[in-house]
């Protein structure tokens, strides 16, 4: 039998893993606010819900599809239970709101730790406060990640790829896209996402709603967020 540890090193990098992993520079610091970052993950695990046939996402409710049978690893299934044992449905910045914290984000390290693609290092500031970094593995995930991304955004690979798409739409609505690839114009990232929203609009129309309610969700968190910071309100 598979142990757990064995079933996390051997099954592919989900959108929330390949997410945070793009998140990390060389150094183990995250490339935006670490706020940002849960933000994202939360959009992620949403987003992987909905493409595997979990949830049903629109602009104003997200459902659980309580007759899907799909194998789900962790943290996805505690998510997945999470809504499902929910007294009302809630709409998709509900949700993203509810798992920006920090318990989601600490399981998806564990789970990129387990798998080895990153290492997590702790030292001391002036020898008193403690910092940790994860450092990112070249790992073949990291590797075939960054290159299906690149090719998706220079046009060399128009395919509509189920988790790419996503995943470069999740960077660009938290601001890290621009980050991870600094020579790219954000008019051609624009471009290239606006017609894979179309593709998707009538290729795989449940999921091109369920990013743009994702997108959407994210936008007014963030929003919402920094004009708590700021005592302004959205």
């Amino acid at each position: 039998m598979m142990s757990e540890t064995q079933g996390t090193k051997n099954r592919p990098l989900n959108i929330a893993e390949y997410y945070l992993l793009a998140c990390l520079d060389q150094h183990g610091k995250l490339l935006t606010q670490t706020h940002t970052v849960r933000v994202g993950i939360a959009g992620a695990v949403l987003t992987d819900l909905a493409r595997r046939g979990c949830l049903y996402v629109t602009r104003d409710l997200v459902i659980v599809k309580s007759a899907a049978d799909v194998v789900l690893e962790e943290p996805l299934a505690s998510v997945l239970q999470i809504m499902k044992d929910a007294p009302e449905n809630q709409d998709a910045e509900q949700w993203i709101n509810r798992f920006s914290r920090p318990s989601l984000m600490d399981a998806i390290l564990e789970s990129l730790q387990t798998r080895g693609d990153i290492t997590v290092m702790t030292k001391r500031f002036l020898g008193l406060l403690p910092r940790t970094r994860y450092i990112p593995d070249e790992s073949y995930g990291r590797m075939d990640m960054y290159v299906r991304m690149r090719a998706t955004l220079l046009g060399r690979d128009t395919a509509l790829d189920a988790s790419t798409w996503p995943l470069v739409q999740l960077l660009y609505s938290t601001d890290v896209l621009t980050r991870l690839f600094p020579g790219l114009q954000n008019k051609m990232v624009k471009e290239r996402l606006e017609a894979f929203h179309a593709e998707a609009a009538q290729q795989e129309p449940a999921i091109a709603e369920a990013m743009q309610a994702v997108e959407n969700a994210i936008a007014e968190s963030l929003t919402a967020t920094r004009g708590q910071a700021t005592g302004m309100r959205g």
